[in-house]
């Protein structure tokens, strides 16, 4: 039994011994790392309080709520449409650029900023719903 032992201990040792050199370095290698771009959601009042009239506002809304009112110099873009990631694309905006999105209540500008993440945008701001924030003081044309 020893003897045995012994020849495929030697048996091991001697393949080992065989075999080819490891590199030095490793070869470079692809980690999926997750987006870590949040998207903020702003209350009504704190959209108002960082307003600037430069701002990129978009308002995803159908083009029939966005006739009956909308933040003054807001873009809309329906997030409905099967264009939407086109329509944002030929806007040309740097995706470091700042972006304000609403809707009626915050559920479709939510699902737009989500969109836009996924397009490589970083600084995504969800700020509700239009009655809000009209009632908050935001600029208004109807």
């Amino acid at each position: 039994m020893r003897l045995i032992s012994l020849f495929w201990l030697i048996g091991l040792v001697g393949l080992t011994a065989c075999a080819p050199e490891r590199p030095e370095t490793l070869p470079a290698t692809t980690v999926a790392v997750a987006d870590t771009t949040t998207i903020v959601r702003l209350s009504a009042e704190d959209f108002v309080a960082r307003y600037t009239p430069d701002a990129v506002v978009i308002d995803v809304r159908t083009p029939e709520e966005f006739a009956r009112g909308h933040l003054k110099d807001a873009l809309n873009i329906n997030v409905l449409a099967d264009d939407f990631r086109e329509q944002i694309q030929a806007l040309g905006l740097d995706p470091n650029t700042p972006v304000y999105l609403y809707c009626r209540s915050g559920r479709r500008s939510q699902r737009a900023a989500e969109i836009l993440r996924e397009m490589g945008f970083r600084q995504l701001y969800n700020i509700g719903g239009f009655n809000d924030l009209a009632r908050a003081g935001a600029p208004v044309e109807r």
